[in-house]
């Protein structure tokens, strides 16, 4: 019997839909391809994301030297959003000067490129009016340097800084700098102090002053295979100007390399909290690592006698996190916390992240102790409310003694080696209630002026008063990062409300990144996305197992070679591995070579719009043959080099560097990536 009219016409349509669908699709991406082959404007749209970072900076500094006179602008807007900028009180000895603010350079991240300020801020309290200075002979822009300020360090009061990083705009190289400066608070002027022995260049890393002695510890170091991190401890001498590693001390009973950890000083010496790193394990990809110990630096006028001290936790501690913010508040010799962000791997291609908003205090004196800093509710009258507020407090005071007693029986260790704590997330500490009658509309309600959640964050103390200055703050739908530019104040002694100087203005912030591809999420064109990339997949496993059963063929065939070609294979190997790093390097020369490490899966999807434009300049076909013509040219290109790349593996190796390590380095258009994203480094 012939099949029903109706059925047929159902499946005429259908096939006709999927039909118009597909032609649709490789139109699109025969647009993509026709793009990414383009030599013309596009090119020029990005030829300042081509040039080398030496040429960025060399132009910079060519601008600054320009200038022949010291000027000074008075700002006729708030600073541009930014974070990883150095936001210190003035130290300056003139009285005019003391309730003075200086925000030092910083960057700026828009969802496509990278902005580096190189800008000296300075922020007067009583008048809110930012200036800015700018001299002849200063520092280049860049990001997470440390320093320090001190009324000793120049006349009139100076600031010390020391390192940080400079990338290009959209973040495809990064630099690391080795230099040391000098500002004067009373010449606004910057004077460049040189040195023969010191530390390499760093970021992440954090600074502290103790009498005439500058303590820097740790940070980090990108070297394209993998982000290195320090434990290293080099104290400076303000007296005769130069550096003293501190070799002696014992590594177990030290803190374990990290960066973005809270430093302050203290009458002992200093004290260490926290931090971020990643470990690397043979056979997986890198795992994010935040720290909550704590270490108190025992400092001594003989640097020989300098050593580590582990804490044990007491009090209110922070929940565990990373990216949270210290500053030291002077006048009562304390740190104040504020901040931070904790993710959570769900699985390999998912995860949470928690942000908070949330202060602490941290004094050092005697063991050290944590509290946690809540608003206080504005009295109200009534009779009862004493007698509740009485029982809170008693109640508040009895949970700080239990808290203290389990700290005391478990601890954090002996001391020795860089315990991790791998505890559970748990909401930070809220304050005891004290009074039940109050309206949730309340607009004297204190917790309606908590700022934005966010993690580096800038944060000051003046007196009493703490400043709170920008930071990120994320969304998850859709996936953003917003710099912010938010200014709030806090009195740290009342503890009523935050004050905000200047709102986030996130409304009007603007993300030049995309949020899904072409603008839209479509689960039917995602799945048809599966369906034509099932061949390749299928290619690039079959590669992948024949790479796995050729392995051993391949390293008997390199034992069989002599010792004059492995010696030749060595120094070509070696050669590539700073030629990869050449920041001078053309786009096509960069997408058209592996990197060190990468394996065939990692550099074609690295580099999988180039070869499409190139296989389209080829042949002009589309669709799925495009995909698997420009599949095929990655992977004749990666066979070129494969001798090569395994030669750097031998290196590596034997160097200890874990070739796994190589997914700490990828980069990602947005930022938003979590664990492997730069911010949280």
């Amino acid at each position: 019997m012939p099949p029903k009219k109706g059925a047929n016409t159902g499946k005429a349509a259908a096939k006709a839909a999927k039909k118009e669908k597909q032609a649709s699709k490789a139109a699109k991406k025969e647009a993509a391809a026709i793009k990414a082959s383009s030599k013309g404007k596009g090119k020029a749209a990005k030829e300042e994301d081509e040039e080398d970072l030496d040429a960025i900076l060399d132009r910079y500094k060519a601008e600054i030297e320009a200038l022949t006179a010291n000027t000074v602008t008075t700002l006729e807007t708030p600073p541009p959003p930014r974070t990883g900028a150095l936001f210190l009180p003035s130290p300056s000895t003139l009285s005019s000067e003391s309730n003075h603010l200086y925000l030092i350079f910083g960057e700026y991240f828009d969802g496509q490129r990278a902005t580096f300020y190189p800008s000296v801020l300075r922020y007067d309290v009583g008048k809110d009016e930012w200036r800015e200075y700018k001299s002849g002979n200063a520092p280049a822009p860049r990001s997470s340097a440390a320093g320090v300020a001190g009324a000793g360090l120049a006349e009139g009061g100076g600031i010390l800084i020391f390192g940080g990083e400079y990338a290009s705009p959209t973040q495809t190289s990064f630099h690391h700098y080795r230099d040391m400066w000098l500002f004067s608070c009373k010449t606004h002027s910057w004077e460049k102090i040189d040195f023969k022995r010191g530390p390499t260049g760093r970021s992440g890393h954090r600074m502290v002053l103790w009498k005439n002695y500058v303590v820097l510890f740790g940070g980090f170091i990108d070297v394209g295979v993998r982000t290195n991190y320090l434990s290293d401890l080099w104290v400076f001498d303000m007296d005769t100007f130069r550096w003293h590693q501190i070799e002696h001390i014992d590594k177990d009973r030290a803190p374990g390399p990290r960066s973005g950890f809270s430093f302050i000083p203290c009458p002992e010496g200093a004290i260490l909290y926290g931090g971020y790193r990643k470990e690397y394990v043979k056979g997986t990809r890198p795992k994010g690592m935040p720290l909550d110990d704590c270490w108190l630096l025992r400092m001594d006028a003989d640097l020989s006698q300098l050593k580590w001290e582990r804490r044990k936790k007491v009090g209110y501690a922070p929940t565990l996190r990373s990216g949270a913010s210290m500053a030291y508040w002077a006048s009562k010799g304390m740190g104040v916390l504020f901040g931070g962000v904790l993710d959570e791997e769900k699985d390999e291609e998912s995860m949470e992240s928690v942000f908070y908003n949330d202060l602490f205090a941290y004094n050092p004196a005697g063991n050290g102790r944590w509290s946690s800093l809540n608003l206080k509710k504005k009295k109200k009258k009534g009779g009862k409310r004493r007698a509740r507020k009485a029982i809170a407090i008693e109640q508040r005071n009895g949970d700080d003694d239990a808290d203290m007693d389990m700290a005391d029986e478990q601890g954090d260790g002996d001391g020795d080696g860089d315990e991790m704590v791998t505890r559970e997330p748990s909401p930070s500490p809220s304050p005891m209630p004290v009074d039940d009658d109050d309206d949730d509309d309340d607009d004297d309600d204190p917790q309606k002026t908590v700022p934005l959640t966010r993690y580096n964050a800038m944060l000051a103390i003046i007196k009493n008063t703490l400043f709170i200055y920008g930071g990120i703050f994320e969304t998850a739908s859709p996936a953003r990062e917003y710099t912010l530019d938010d200014f709030v104040t806090l009195n740290l002694e009342k503890l009523d409300r935050f004050n905000h100087l200047r709102g986030t203005g996130i409304d009007e912030m603007v993300w030049a990144g995309s949020d899904d591809e072409d603008g839209q999420s479509d689960s039917e064109d995602d799945e048809d996305d599966d369906e034509d990339e099932e061949d390749e997949e299928e290619e690039l496993a079959a590669l992948e197992d024949e790479e796995e059963g050729d392995g051993e063929a391949r390293e008997a065939a390199h034992a069989a070679l002599s010792q004059a070609e492995k010696d030749a294979l060595r120094r070509e190997a070696t050669k590539f591995m700073g030629v990869s790093k050449d920041a001078g390097r053309t786009e096509d020369d960069v997408l058209s070579t592996p990197l060190p490490g990468e394996n065939l899966r990692m550099f074609y999807e690295r580099t999988r719009e180039y070869w499409a434009g190139m296989a389209y300049n080829r042949s002009g076909n589309r669709g799925k043959t495009l995909r698997r013509e420009g599949f095929h040219l990655a992977s004749a290109r990666y066979d070129e080099y494969r001798p090569v790349l395994e030669e750097i593996q031998r290196i590596q190796r034997e160097a200890e560097l874990d070739a796994a390590a190589v997914a700490a380095s990828k980069r990602t258009t947005m930022g938003v990536v979590g664990e492997g994203g730069r911010n949280r480094r």
